[in-house]
């Protein structure tokens, strides 16, 4: 019988029994989880043991006097095939299978030998060619006159070679009975023989010395065979032996059934250890899956602030938001003891974290970038002073102040790809006048200036001063990237009007 456990309800049994808790009852408390599906089922063998399964998987068994596992396969596989053995009536089977050829023996035995009488088979030499058969006949007067109609003679024959076939199949049948106990080969070979016997009790019992003139077929316009009436029908076991055959096949899944114990054994011993192995590791993994949590939403939140201070974005304290209710629901699965349900809450967390600290990573490069842009245009208006003019200068530069003020900080990501579109606007006004200016100044037919000593390849300052901005750029993402739970730095502070 199992008694099905599930959830809250396995609780509420175990401290309804608080004060007379059994030693199985104790275990089932330690070993699993409320909601674990626990079932346990009592096996039929010597001794007090139980199958303990969990999610319909057989995962331990259990010493109900101790509360103790059976952890050695051998003892295991000995207890599960008692089970087996008494759950399928073996001892049943088996007794039936030995005592099979002495209840068939005493069926057929005093209406045979009264048959055998009838044709003069019952002394010696008896009957076994025509002749003898004949000789026999005639030593019994009703047998005398009867074996004058036609076929009588060779009925009896047939009936007498057929019932000595049966004889020695069921002397077949009984050699090495004891057998089937173990070898399912020896069963199948007891089945065939049985098979045999069958057909021969068949084929007796339409014997003609046995029918009755009321038999179909034995009389009338459409008679088919001679039925003499002589014999007493004789009972072979007709009925009997295909229920032998059927018990046998039984028997035989018995064995398959016992031979596959000691796999199942190797595996709920295995179950257990993993349990075992779960139980022992579970706390450290949550508090680790915990900690985790809290460090990320930690240095997340840290970094969402310093975000704001350049960049809006709601989607990352959403995302913030979705990790601290994971955390919340973990913390509420362990309190109640669904430890399984909280560590599965690691497939959830892990992913969105790394995706919510890829985004502040993104929001912060994009700000990032759109202020070097400035910085590198400013640069440039002013260092190309020499070519485009001061006048034409101040002018880039007041259109880059006008969109400073535009697009002050903070930025939403639309508003900062709007201003990166409109710098890139900027820059190319500028490169193109450059490249204007650049080309009417070599076609002037003006002196051209002299070149002095070449010591080495000359870059601008401004070149300089936009390369170390960069370089500092990188170093702000990378460290943002690989060390998220390091200090924020600072964002950059705005650009300053010109």
């Amino acid at each position: 019988m199992k008694f099905p456990l599930h959830g809250a309800a396995l609780l509420l049994f175990l401290a309804a029994c608080a004060y007379a808790a059994s030693p199985l009852q104790m275990f089932l408390a330690y070993s699993f989880e409320p909601d674990a599906g626990v079932s346990y089922a009592q096996l039929l063998a010597d001794g007090n043991y139980y199958i303990v399964s969990a999610g319909g998987n057989e995962t331990y068994a259990v010493d109900g006097s101790d509360g103790s596992t059976v952890q050695d396969a051998a003892m295991l596989t000995s207890i599960l095939q008692q089970d087996a053995q008494n759950r399928a009536g073996y001892g049943a089977k088996v007794s039936s299978a030995t005592e099979f050829p002495g209840a068939v023996a005493a069926a057929k035995q005093a209406s045979e030998a009264k048959c055998l009488q009838y044709i003069g088979d019952d002394s010696n030499p008896g009957c076994y060619d025509r002749q003898s058969c004949l000789v026999s006949c005639f030593s019994v007067p009703q047998c005398e006159v009867i074996v004058q109609s036609d076929g009588f003679l060779e009925a009896a024959m047939d009936w007498d070679f057929r019932r000595k076939e049966f004889s020695a199949a069921l002397d077949a049948y009984s050699d090495g009975i004891d057998a089937i106990r173990f070898d399912p080969r020896a069963i199948d070979a007891k089945i065939a023989i049985l098979a045999n016997m069958s057909s021969l009790a068949e084929n007796m019992s339409q014997n003609g010395i046995f029918l009755s003139k009321n038999e179909t077929g034995c009389s009338g316009a459409n008679i088919t065979r001679r039925c003499y009436e002589y014999c007493p029908q004789i009972d072979y076991s007709a009925a009997l032996i295909p229920a032998q055959a059927q018990s046998l096949a039984g028997l035989k899944g018995v064995l398959a059934s016992m031979a596959s114990q000691g796999a199942r054994a190797e595996a709920i011993i295995n179950r257990s250890m993993e349990n075992d192995a779960y139980l022992s590791s579970r706390g450290k993994e949550y508090e680790e899956f915990r900690i985790g949590m809290k460090n990320d939403i930690r240095a997340l939140k840290a970094e969402s602030v310093e975000l704001a201070k350049t960049v809006k974005d709601p989607q990352v304290a959403s995302m913030i938001s979705q990790l601290e209710n994971i955390s919340a629901q973990a913390k509420n699965y362990s309190d109640s003891g669904y430890y399984r349900k909280a560590l599965a809450l690691r497939s959830q967390f892990g992913p969105l974290s790394n995706a919510t600290f890829a985004r502040v990573d993104s929001d912060s490069a994009q700000y990032v970038e759109l202020a070097l842009g400035m910085e590198g245009f400013s640069e440039k208006a002013r260092s190309s002073a020499w070519l485009i003019g001061n006048q034409s200068s101040r002018a880039h530069l007041s259109q880059l102040a006008s969109l400073k003020a535009n697009y002050s900080a903070p930025l939403t990501l639309p508003r900062i790809s709007e201003a990166s579109s409109a710098l890139s606007s900027l820059g190319a006004a500028l490169a193109s006048e450059i490249a204007s200016k650049a080309v009417q100044a070599g076609n002037s037919s003006g002196p051209q200036p002299v070149p002095g000593p070449q010591q080495g390849i000359y870059v601008p300052d401004f070149a300089w001063a936009a390369a170390i901005i960069i370089a500092a750029a990188l170093v702000y993402v990378l460290a943002l990237r690989f060390s998220r739970r390091a200090p924020p730095v600072e964002p950059l502070p705005p650009l300053p009007a010109q």
